[in-house]
């Protein structure tokens, strides 16, 4: 104890050993040899997607369920923290908050390519016709799929059994405490260490390649509106500006800088939504959307199991489904821990319908805007936006969008700083949760949760921008984006065993019992 009555912070080293091992180890083969190591990545991971990808969709499809399930079951009613606990945010910065965090970057980004690239080759298994009007709607629905619903879910499962399991049970905020009821204090030992050393690497990995993406697309965007060619220096001096940005966000803490950008970032996204709806083809966009939407719905099981099985196939679903699938899971368990630390006061119900629901819905509309957009412009429009997408890649598409909008050079240096605050703002909440789960009585409960130190905030964020820039100027982004995608591979097994672990707690002890843990704050234990 220092001298203000407050617990000392210890570093856990086995769990952050966990992640610069791994990463550093990767960064040195790459140096060796990158191309072989890359061509060895994305073989074992094409090997693994064939193999045992059929059960990263149903295991998000699982996630899914039970997000509905838990908010009509009475459970949904129980207050995370107890009956007293009253919410530290307000439902708007909740929201804003839960939606920049979960992934500004990525609906700022693939809007456009998914739209276009899916209506030009859809997969072969569906027997669409390219270009099709079929290949359109289809093309709509699945960047729905891939964007709204799942990964929210995938995200809220993990974020809900942390709270519950934090402001409930009284356990550490950690991703491991989720695993409590199903293995109780065995979860609180050196399953422990290596459950949130799991965590870090993934989350290292998520955060670099997301960085990757952003640095990438920052760099076209200069290209194309100051013609600045990008390459090494100009990605370290934006990679520099970011890295300080999300470092400084983060180290003013949770109640100051992240609620603050997030809160600018979403009024960003309104202001951009409004603007592409109502200056678009917005009878178009509505009618593409509301149609799309229902082909979402009602064929929802049947995307979210497809697996295209026959040979000569083009291994469709597991290049985009289930890549998508392994990379939210390797974001799940720090996005939810980061999520559960906002709940405080809030009932499971409103936890599921604020952090999934919600955001879920606004990505949709997104999605219908300017993927609507995208595919007004190419196909009806007659504008060849394949040929730029073909010569300059997908991150320069969305910026190009704003060209056959009004006040196009206005709102095109508003989109390019969208993507830059986007990605600070998911940078800064992860950067904030990672370094709390590297520390030893951060996690302990003590209502609403203590800010880590600001010395491993700078390590952390210092360190997931050194990580990004290496394998970029190493040419390797596509082998970070390959690690991370292996890691939501464990991060699934880890996401149903938290899943199961709280379902027989709750069949086990009752709704009635749950209640008298949720009303009694000085009960910590359950017999497992």
């Amino acid at each position: 104890m220092n001298e203000t009555g407050q617990k000392k912070l210890a570093l856990r080293y086995g769990v952050m050993g966990f992640p610069l091992v791994i990463f550093g180890s990767i960064l040195i083969m790459g140096f060796v040899n990158q191309k072989m190591f890359v061509d060895v990545l994305w073989g074992f991971f094409k090997w693994l997607m064939v193999n045992f990808g059929w059960g990263l969709s149903l295991g998000c499809l699982t996630f899914v369920l039970f997000a509905f399930v838990l908010m009509i079951h009475p459970i949904g009613k129980t207050k995370l923290g107890g009956k007293e606990a009253t919410p530290e945010f307000s439902t708007w910065n909740w929201w804003a908050m839960s939606l920049c965090a979960g992934m500004a970057m990525g609906i700022v980004f693939w809007p456009a390519p998914e739209a276009l690239k899916h209506s030009l080759a859809p997969a072969a298994g569906m027997f669409i016709e390219p270009g099709s009007h079929q290949a359109m709607l289809w093309a709509m629905r699945t960047s729905f799929l891939h964007w709204t619903f799942t990964p929210y879910a995938i995200y809220v499962v993990c974020g809900v059994l942390i709270a519950y399991a934090h402001y409930n049970l009284k356990k550490p905020l950690a991703v491991s405490s989720a695993l409590y009821p199903l293995l109780g204090d065995r979860a609180m030992d050196r399953t422990a260490t290596f459950v949130d050393g799991l965590t870090l690497f993934a989350i290292t990995g998520g955060v670099a390649g997301s960085l990757g993406y952003g640095l990438l697309q920052l760099g076209s965007g200069m290209d194309f509106l100051f013609g600045l060619t990008p390459g090494p220096l100009m990605w370290s001096i934006l990679c520099m500006i970011i890295v300080i940005s999300y470092t400084t966000s983060s180290v003013t803490g949770l109640n100051s800088g992240i609620k603050w950008l997030s809160d600018k970032n979403a009024w960003l996204f309104v202001a951009l939504l409004i603007f592409g709806f109502v200056f678009g083809p917005t009878a178009f966009s509505m009618n593409m959307t509301i149609q799309a939407t229902g082909d979402f719905v009602n064929n929802f099981i049947e995307a979210m199991t497809f697996t295209s099985p026959f040979p000569g196939g083009d291994l469709w679903p597991q290049w985009w489904d289930m890549y998508w699938w392994a990379d939210w899971l390797s974001f799940a368990p720090i996005t939810g821990m980061f999520l559960a630390r906002l709940s405080y006061g809030r009932t499971i119900r409103a936890f599921l319908f604020v952090n999934m629901v919600l955001p879920a819905t606004f990505a949709l509309i997104w999605f219908g805007v300017f993927g609507s957009l995208t595919i007004h412009t190419h196909f009806i429009e007659g504008i060849d936006l394949k040929a730029l997408m073909d010569t300059k890649g997908y991150e320069v598409l969305m910026l190009r969008l704003f060209d056959f909008l009004p006040l196009a050079s206005l709102i095109r240096p508003l989109m390019l700083f969208t993507i830059f605050i986007s990605f600070v703002t998911l940078a800064d909440s992860m950067t904030s949760t990672v370094s709390m789960l590297s520390l030893k009585g951060s996690g302990e409960y003590q209502g609403a949760s203590q800010e880590p130190p600001v010395s491993l905030k700078l390590f952390w964020g210092i360190l997931m921008g050194i990580t990004s820039l290496v394998f970029m100027f190493n040419g390797g982004l596509e082998g970070i984006k390959v690690v991370k995608t292996i890691a939501g591979v464990p991060i699934l097994i880890l996401e149903i065993c938290m899943l199961a672990g709280f379902t027989i707690f709750i069949f086990r002890e009752g709704e009635k019992d749950a209640s008298h843990h949720e009303a009694s704050p000085e009960e910590g234990r359950i017999h497992a």
